[in-house]
């Protein structure tokens, strides 16, 4: 009987443990480990990205207007993933490394997010939040917005690109 006994408690132990692994594994994901990106690492990523459209949003968790931004880009990025478009945020947090991953977790951000790195303020010239920068399927700027801009106008904007 004692046998039988150590092995419930043996199996209960090793259930435990391994729903325990699970739930923390699953609680991870990519904004737990957001990377900062210089002016220099963005270009290459342009780069890597010609023959697409790309979205550059330049945004602060702190921003009212980037935050009313941010639904409208992940419905952009669900509508349009695989299918010529890109998106990126580069967040500008004083204290970034803190405030800007549970910040993504909890917004349910689906796109690539970066931390401001080295040059990128100067790069875009950067005076207000959001300013949103897009690129052609050419690798130019197609435009530039500065503050709020609904989806319904980023979504008319990448239809026409997408069609150049």
């Amino acid at each position: 009987m004692s046998k039988r006994i150590y092995h419930v408690k043996y199996l209960s132990f090793t259930v435990l443990f391994t729903l325990t692994l699970f739930l923390f594994l699953a609680n991870s994901h990519a904004g737990d480990s957001i990377k900062k990106i210089t002016a220099s690492e963005l270009e290459a990523v342009l780069g890597k990205n010609k023959g697409k459209v790309v979205i550059v949003d330049l945004w602060a968790t702190w921003c009212p207007p980037c935050r009313k931004e941010i639904p409208g880009f992940i419905n952009l990025y669900n509508k349009y993933k695989g299918n010529g478009v890109e998106i990126i945020g580069i967040a500008f947090d004083e204290n970034g490394v803190e405030v800007v991953p549970p910040f993504v977790k909890k917004m349910g951000i689906n796109y690539p997010i970066y931390l401001e790195g080295d040059g990128i303020a100067q790069a875009y010239d950067l005076r207000a939040y959001p300013t949103t920068i897009i690129y052609g399927k050419d690798g130019k700027v197609a435009n530039t917005h500065i503050g709020y801009v609904s989806e319904k106008e980023f979504d008319a904007e990448i239809g026409e690109l997408l069609k150049k």
